[in-house]
């Protein structure tokens, strides 16, 4: 079972537990003195057990499900080692020549006919933003259209959107 099979208020559950206990755990993942496999099974076997765990005890001895974590663990510390030398970078040089070089990813903002179909959309569907539509990025929004529209599964590392948007 992998991830986008929960629902969502498992998956904003799922994700707070495991990048709360990646922070708490983050130097021994990052310097590999503590494994991932052992760190996602010890997140699976830990008592007491977190509320999602609760709900579904059968995600704890399935080997798909920890092979997504793993995966999941593996992309966000990786996230993280690019970003702690990315604000060194910029810590230790503040020179605008430095800064104008460095390439630094964009988020693409929504035009103006973007927001309104996305508004249009969900008002329709009886939801709303909780946040202003200016903080949106183009691939939260089409994250968003898709759920709502189509009932695709928002991926684990986007589910803080479903914060976003609440019924009406």
């Amino acid at each position: 079972m992998q991830t986008f099979n929960l629902p969502d208020h498992t998956k904003i559950e799922l994700q707070n537990h495991i990048k709360k206990n990646i922070r708490k755990y983050y130097k021994g993942l990052k310097n590999g003195s503590l494994k991932y496999d052992f760190f996602v099974t010890t997140l699976l076997t830990k008592n007491p057990k977190p509320s999602w765990l609760q709900d579904y005890p059968r995600l704890e001895k399935n080997q798909k499900f920890k092979n997504h974590l793993i995966e999941y663990t593996t992309k966000e510390i990786t996230r993280y080692i690019e970003l702690e030398e990315e604000n060194k970078y910029k810590h230790t040089y503040k020179t605008a020549v430095l800064c104008k070089d460095q390439e630094i990813e964009k988020v693409i903002p929504l035009y103006i006919k973007e927001k309104h179909e996305l508004k249009k959309i969900l008002s329709q569907n009886g939801y709303t933003l909780c946040i202003p539509i200016k903080f949106l990025s183009h691939t939260e929004s089409n994250y968003l259209k898709n759920y709502i529209l189509y009932g695709y599964p928002i991926p684990l590392e986007w589910s803080k959107i479903l914060n976003y948007i609440k019924k009406v």
